[in-house]
């Protein structure tokens, strides 16, 4: 039998005002499927469908049926906010799951809207706030859908994007691969959510999630709590790691150390390291001795050898009979750690390297300072920062003291610039820093007999030499900065601060740098002010 085919919704339409309700309901049916080719005529009835759903007499099922009618109706008229307010009405007959561009369109409208009421009531600290129940109830379908379906990354977006942090934990639990899936949610929240507060909470989270797992990724909750600021918590991870009798999992906190390191600022790092444990070993008379690598104070003589992380089996200084093994062992963990934490071994790791492979060609200087011209001052200056390029960090400074006399020459700022080179040459050169520019420091902290040029550069190599691990140094900065009144001097010690201290307490707001920030507001010098930049 052949299929009837229709050319007017008009028959159906003119059974709306039927009153028996059977007629009034076959009528919706057969609309709904023909809203698709006939949605204009239907338009024009829009006013009696409507009416048909808000008569509270009518019966539940024939009211949403109503309801999705005029819906769609809307929907070709491209009237999305009617469109959305009627899909809501009609209840469980909004299918979430039909395939069709209607209920995507509407499914996209329905999410933007949610999100959108519930970042204003989490702004304006309005925990309830006025969210249709229907339209939650449909993006809670989507979500439910999405998980059932094994779309994880999508119900993850949606959840992050409508602050809905339950929905977010579910799809992470039920996923296949919950390790996976929490670093896509990771990256999904520094990528995509801009609200600080917001993305905190979502890190919060994931840490539970993490922390709930059989073999927890401590890596990945450092990681989270790192961003979270919360130095405590993972102090008290490193320490859980350092006394455990597994080898593995002591490693597994020298590497957190270590990513720490390369990731988190100074003022952070020694939080951290402030807050392990004290050894139990550490008598008041220094029993348990430092076994930190020594091998970055004298770099020339031992920079091939590299630094042996061992798990406690030799510790000659500890009185064995009065203490307990375990104690031994995290002692030397912890001593190791917390050079790591301080940036020490790092430093003097690549202290090594940078001294075991350099490469670099000296008679390619000496050729390059033969073939410039005694009065030229520009290629002069060139070869002498090419000098500190070549050799930088490997603590070689073999062509400048060489070539002392021919160095001489260089006057003003470019024996200022020919003197900061040295702190290029030997940056991370901690221990020796201050010995190795003392001829050419201030004397007395004031400036001396010597070149306030000279002075300010070896202030400003100084800076660079500590770069980012400030500590032992910035005393001897600021008193520079305060007992001189040449401006040379000033510039130089300036320079040193913003990169030796500026680099240790970036984005603290440190109080400790008051001071110097108002002179910074109060100096024209825009390079005293560019010092101190980073604060």
């Amino acid at each position: 039998m052949a299929a009837t085919m229709v050319s007017s919704a008009g028959g159906l339409l003119a059974m709306l005002n039927e009153t028996h309700p059977s007629l009034k309901l076959h009528a919706l049916s057969n609309l709904n499927n023909l809203v698709d080719n006939f949605w204009p005529e239907i338009s024009t009835s829009v006013p009696v469908i409507e009416s048909l759903y808000e008569d509270e007499e009518f019966d539940q099922h024939q009211r949403q049926l109503a309801a999705l009618l005029v819906s769609k109706v809307f929907y070709y008229l491209s009237e999305l906010n009617d469109a959305l307010s009627y899909a809501l009405g009609a209840g469980s007959l909004f299918d979430v799951s039909e395939d069709s561009d209607y209920v995507h369109t509407l499914l996209a409208k329905a999410i933007d809207e949610y999100a959108s009421l519930k970042t204003k009531a989490a702004e304006s600290n309005d925990e309830a706030g006025k969210v249709d129940p229907r339209l939650e109830a449909i993006v809670e379908r989507m979500l439910d859908k999405c998980i059932a379906d094994g779309k994880y990354a999508q119900a993850m977006g949606i959840a992050i994007e409508c602050r809905r942090l339950d929905k977010l934990e579910e799809a992470i639990t039920k996923s296949d691969n919950v390790q996976g899936t929490l670093s896509y949610c990771i990256n999904v929240s520094h990528s995509f959510v801009n609200l600080r507060e917001y993305r905190l909470e979502v890190l919060r989270l994931l840490v539970q999630v993490y922390q709930k797992l059989p073999s927890p990724d401590y890596l990945s909750i450092c990681q989270c709590l790192m961003f979270l600021d919360e130095s405590e918590a993972v102090a008290s991870i490193l320490e859980k790691l350092l006394r455990s009798e597994n080898k593995d999992e002591a490693l597994l906190a020298f590497q957190i150390a270590f990513d720490l390191i390369e990731n988190e600022h100074q003022a952070f790092l020694l939080k951290v390291r402030d807050r392990l444990s004290t050894p139990k070993t550490q008598q008041p008379s220094g029993q348990v001795q430092s076994v930190e690598p020594d091998s970055a104070q004298n770099e020339n003589s031992t920079a091939s050898e590299d630094v042996q992380m061992t798990d406690g089996s030799s510790a000659s200084d500890v009185n064995v009979r009065e203490t307990n093994p375990s104690e031994v062992i995290y002692a030397e963990r912890w001593t190791k750690i917390k050079g790591i934490l301080s940036g020490e071994t790092s430093i003097q790791l690549t202290l090594q390297f940078l001294y075991s492979h350099n490469k670099s060609d000296l008679l390619i200087l000496k050729t390059i300072k033969q073939s410039v011209e005694m009065r030229n001052s520009v290629c002069h200056s060139a070869t002498i920062y090419a000098n500190a390029i070549m050799h930088a960090g490997t603590t070689v400074d073999t062509f400048l003291r060489e070539n002392l006399d021919w160095l001489s020459r260089a006057t003003n700022w470019a024996k200022f610039s020919a003197t900061a080179g040295l702190g290029v040459i030997h940056r991370g050169h901690l221990q020796q820093g201050r010995s190795l520019m003392a001829p050419y420091l201030p004397q007395g902290g004031a400036g001396g007999g010597g070149s306030p040029y000279s002075e300010g550069g070896a202030l400003y190599a100084l800076g660079l030499i500590h770069a980012n691990h400030g500590e032992g140094i910035k005393q001897f900065l600021r008193d520079s900065l305060r007992s001189t009144n040449v401006e040379v001097i000033q510039h130089g010690a300036c320079l040193a601060a913003g990169i030796s201290m500026g680099l240790l307490m970036v984005g603290t707001a440190s109080e400790k740098a008051s001071e110097m920030l108002a002179y910074a507001h109060e100096t024209q010098h825009e390079k005293i002010i560019r010092g101190w930049h980073w604060e």
